[in-house]
């Protein structure tokens, strides 16, 4: 089987249960389509991809970093530890404390790291246009904070962004 398919499987069954927050799709759609856009990406590997299908596994299941060893392999672990939020681990700390952990958490990490955090937020923010109006403009002002973390990194991924982002923008 390919690490591919592995790891969507993988993510397919970690994610059981689970449902996107405003659109109440099955939630592994998401790593899906992240994968999807990623794997269009020049130069991208099989390793990439298959992080890619499980980058949420750390953050929003219990999936440990060992098990991911164990599952894809030493690469496409440390590729998915390394774009997992670091201030899930604080939920102590306001909203505002957490996105600027994660912001400075973000730019330090490998260019495929950023590639994924790209694919990520494209999808997010087109998949938010159902949440509270004043939750959408938050996130929306955050992902402008976050594209200066990512700049410089793909130029496709940063135009589908920036599209992404008018029109989460734009939604009333």
């Amino acid at each position: 089987m390919s690490l591919i398919i592995k790891a969507a499987k993988f993510a397919k069954k970690a994610h059981d249960g689970q449902f996107r927050k405003y659109s109440n799709v099955k939630f592994v759609m998401h790593p899906g389509r992240v994968a999807a856009r990623v794997s269009m990406v020049d130069g991208v590997t099989e390793e990439i991809v298959a992080a890619c299908w499980c980058h949420d596994t750390r953050e929003d299941c219990d999936v440990s970093r060992d098990e991911l060893v164990r599952e894809l392999g030493l690469t496409s672990a440390n590729l998915i530890e390394e774009v997992t939020n670091p201030s899930k681990q604080h939920p102590e700390l306001s909203r505002a404390k957490r996105k600027e952990m994660d912001r400075d958490h973000i730019a330090q990490i490998s260019h495929w790291g950023k590639v994924i955090k790209l694919a990520d937020r494209i999808d997010n923010l087109r998949d938010i246009g159902c949440a509270p109006k004043d939750f959408l403009k938050l996130y929306c002002e955050e992902s402008v904070d976050l594209l200066e973390s990512l700049l410089g990194i793909d130029e496709e991924l940063e135009k589908e962004y920036v599209l992404a982002l008018h029109y989460a923008s734009s939604i009333k």
